[in-house]
């Protein structure tokens, strides 16, 4: 039976395919929200690691991992958050190849949903949500 990646490796490939994709706007785990101090970045999530996707006659076989993560995008121009989303966008949707740099894993192909953009006016910024599905053979 084939092995799945480790969920840390999954965190540690996003946040660097992120932080290079998107620099020089900065890049953080959810939990590390600053807009107090920063008028642009990029937070993200990740989720349904490991579920049970199978392939061939024997369904104890795992083929393939289809983890999610979400891209959640803040700016405090409309315009400056759909640039960013469309940077990301054109650099990861059909995207195949080593992901994470050199330390991360290959992944068979992403697939970017563009789930929705929005406005906080309280904290006066402008948010665009991706949804990013990776399908890793394991």
């Amino acid at each position: 039976m084939a092995g799945q990646n480790n969920v840390s490796n999954y965190a540690l490939a996003i946040q660097a395919q992120l932080t290079s994709t998107a620099s020089p706007v900065p890049v953080y785990a959810s939990f590390n929200r600053n807009f107090a101090s920063q008028q642009k970045f990029i937070t993200w999530n990740l989720r349904n690691v490991h579920q049970p996707v199978y392939t061939g006659t024997t369904q104890s076989v795992k083929g393939i991992d289809r983890p999610i993560f979400q891209t959640n995008i803040y700016a405090g121009s409309l315009q400056d958050a759909f640039s960013i989303a469309n940077t990301i966008i054109q650099a990861l949707h059909g995207y195949s190849g080593q992901f994470g740099g050199v330390s991360g894993f290959y992944v068979s192909k992403i697939d970017v949903d563009f789930l929705y953009n929005t406005f906080e006016n309280d904290i006066g910024l402008h948010s665009i949500y991706l949804d990013c599905t990776m399908d890793i053979p394991t």
